[in-house]
């Protein structure tokens, strides 16, 4: 009965946002003087849900592909309700689904009239690396700030300092990771464990150029390389039931995190920490028997601890609404949108300058730095976020590893 209530809660709210889409659209807008506009980009794929004019249904849920889009536009328009009631009216906000069939990314740019090029910034949740260079390069050319809420992050950008990067690139999450492990890890059995694959090339690369740069403190890990199919004896020959052990596994790949975190679980007698990458907040089930007992580290600019008040404050008010547990994408785009709609709403364009300013922090605290190009160290190819946290997940709780 609650599923059931849930869905026809969000196949209304997908009603709803078919008629603002099609009835009250940007392009029939008109910005009033000393009012400033944001423009949201999510991947809602709205129009998959009608079949012409008639809603198709599903019986007891939505298509994967809407789910992300949709939760992020949830915590968007949660924080579009907090504006409102802290007074903050001088904001228009435009949402564009960018992946309906009849409104795709490059239309919605060739469109002169829908008022994108008079927003002063632009937040974008993304599902695919090609689509942020093409949202990113129409930023620079409008000289708009485009803010990347969620992964994937940069997407091959270079050279354009309107572009705003919150999820940092995998180059400073393996410094962050290589940092931790220097700090907290030196005197352990720390073992690096990986698979053959180009994302995995790029993390022992990063290492290695961490090495070359640490050489008083560098950590020479080499890199063990274990097939999908491998045998719990492989690992186990590595441990050292004398000392903390702890696994540094440089992959993305879900069923291996899964099939290490499961095998060291059965291995009672060695204390061991798993220390993971920033997709591993991804990783589902933790909380099964099968994984019982060990810690999982990562890292992510993203912490929403069910300890912090805003966060229990959202969760409830989400909860009441659509009868389920908000997702992080919810949270994420919740706090962009307060964030930066409270920055725009105060300094609208001169808000760039104060994007890291703790005076406009909702949950989590942000960093923005000046990436600089490897091979021109004057150019700045974007701006990154580059606070990070630790994350542990033990037999299903979230807390701060910090």
């Amino acid at each position: 009965m609650s599923n059931s209530f849930t869905i026809m809660k969000q196949v209304g709210k997908i009603l709803v946002l078919a008629f603002l889409f099609i009835f009250i659209s940007p392009s029939n807008i008109t910005a009033q003087q000393g009012r400033h506009r944001i423009a949201i980009f999510s991947p809602i794929y709205l129009d998959s849900a009608f079949n012409g004019n008639t809603f198709k249904l599903w019986g007891n849920y939505l298509p994967k592909n809407m789910l992300p889009g949709l939760e992020f536009y949830d915590g968007v328009m949660m924080a579009i309700d907090s504006l409102k009631s802290d007074s903050t009216g001088n904001l228009l906000v435009d949402i564009y689904d960018y992946r309906s069939r009849n409104n795709s990314l490059a239309k919605i740019i060739a469109d002169s009239s829908n008022n994108l090029a008079d927003a002063k910034v632009v937040i974008a949740s993304f599902n695919s690396r090609s689509d942020i260079k093409i949202l990113a390069d129409y930023g620079k050319s409008k000289q708009i700030p485009v803010i990347s809420a969620t992964y994937p992050n940069d997407g091959g950008i270079s050279d354009n300092p309107y572009f705003f990067l919150l999820n940092p690139t995998l180059r400073t999450h393996c410094k962050a990771l290589y940092q931790y492990i220097q700090k907290h890890h030196t005197n352990d059995n720390v073992v690096y464990l990986t698979r053959k694959g180009s994302f995995e090339t790029m993390v022992e690369g990063y290492f290695q150029e961490y090495d070359s740069a640490n050489t008083s403190k560098a950590l020479y890990l080499e890199p063990i390389h274990l097939v999908d199919t491998f045998y719990s004896k492989e690992l186990t020959s590595l441990l050292d039931s004398n000392k903390q052990n702890v696994i540094f596994c440089g992959t993305i790949n879900e069923s291996f995190a899964h099939k290490i975190i499961s095998c060291l679980s059965q291995q009672k007698k060695y204390k061991t920490t798993i220390i993971g990458m920033p997709t591993w907040d991804a990783l589902k089930n933790l909380e099964r028997s099968e994984y019982k007992g060990i810690e999982v580290i990562y890292t992510s600019p993203y912490n929403y601890s069910k300890n912090n008040r805003l966060v229990s404050s959202v969760a409830g008010k989400y909860k009441a609404k659509y009868n389920a547990k908000p997702s992080d994408l919810v949270f994420k785009g919740y706090e962009t949108m307060l964030r930066f709609g409270k920055t725009i709403s105060l300094y609208g364009a001169n808000a760039l300058q104060l994007f890291s300013d703790d005076l406009f922090k909702v949950i989590n605290s942000i960093d923005i730095q000046p990436y600089y190009n490897r091979d021109n160290k004057t150019q700045i190819d974007f701006y990154e976020n580059q606070k990070l946290y630790f994350i542990k997940k033990v037999d299903g709780t979230v807390k701060s590893a910090d």
